[in-house]
């Protein structure tokens, strides 16, 4: 019986530190990303917009319903978040040829750059936080977030 609650207590505990771990990791990359991104491609931006800016992508112009469903916010938050990064030079809006009520998004090449830097501040973080790793802890790694992940998803 003590042998059960010991199990309980220690399974009680290790869940407690991957919630902290989860939370603090999260907490810390959001951190490091808006000091990582305050340079002279985004002054001014805030990290929501930088995100904004990623979910209309490189070379795409996209309607902004699809936009939205990427970031996971409403038409109507995603249409005052576009209007702040038209006027301030990193997105343009354009209508659809086919259907002229279709409002479609595409970046500037202000918006590129800046969708550059964040994807090269990515790659550089990912390189940098893996390399203590070996190639089996990797994969672990990628397996279990992939995990955990698809519980996140599956409830946003």
């Amino acid at each position: 019986m003590d042998e059960l609650i010991a199990g309980a207590d220690a399974s009680r505990r290790r869940r407690e530190e991957l919630d902290e771990l989860l939370s603090g990791t999260f907490n810390s990359i959001l951190r490091i990303e808006e000091r990582s991104l305050d340079n002279r491609l985004t002054h001014g931006l805030t990290i929501t917009e930088v995100h904004t800016i990623v979910a209309v992508g490189l070379h795409e112009r996209n309607p902004m319903n699809v936009v939205a469903a990427r970031l996971g916010v409403t038409l109507a938050t995603l249409t005052t978040a576009v209007a702040k990064l038209v006027r301030k030079g990193f997105i343009e809006r354009s209508r659809f040829e086919d259907d002229r009520r279709v409002v479609l998004v595409s970046l500037t090449k202000k918006g590129r750059q800046v969708l550059r830097a964040h994807n090269l501040f990515h790659r550089q973080m990912i390189d940098e936080a893996l390399a203590d790793l070996t190639e089996e802890e990797e994969r672990v790694l990628a397996e279990a977030l992939a995990k955990v992940r698809a519980f996140f998803d599956a409830r946003a």
